[in-house]
């Protein structure tokens, strides 16, 4: 086998195994975001719809959103892995409400727990 041969296989296995822990990583909030009605904060559940609003699109996520609060509104910011920034708020003025965006397309814009509910029961 040619040292390019090599070189393209070995970059062939770690972008599946990239692959492979995104996909868990993804798969293991989106289970922790059913028990976000019964259990966290606000910046908490904000955080956990908007990564099943993530994944419902289908985004592929290199960096999950983090969170933060001040002043009452939750923001947070993440990356794709096409390198997009991924912003979610929920205003301090309106906090049962969420809008996540990626680049300049907005996914959703709408209760947070109307996410969390459907993500709840997806998982029973």
């Amino acid at each position: 086998m040619s040292a390019r041969a090599r070189v393209a296989a070995a970059a062939r296995v770690a972008a599946a195994v990239l692959m492979v822990g995104a996909a868990g990583m993804l798969a293991g909030c989106s289970q922790v975001a059913a028990l976000a009605p019964v259990g966290g904060n606000h910046e908490t559940e904000v955080r956990y719809a908007a990564i099943d609003v993530l994944t419902t699109a289908d985004v592929s996520v290199l960096t999950a959103p983090v969170c933060a609060t001040a002043a009452g509104a939750v923001t947070c910011s993440g990356t794709t892995v096409s390198g997009e920034t991924v912003t979610v708020v929920s205003p301090a003025d309106d906090p049962v409400v969420l809008t996540v965006t990626v680049g300049e397309k907005q996914l959703y814009s709408g209760s947070i727990m109307d996410v969390l509910d459907a993500a709840a029961r997806s998982t029973s």
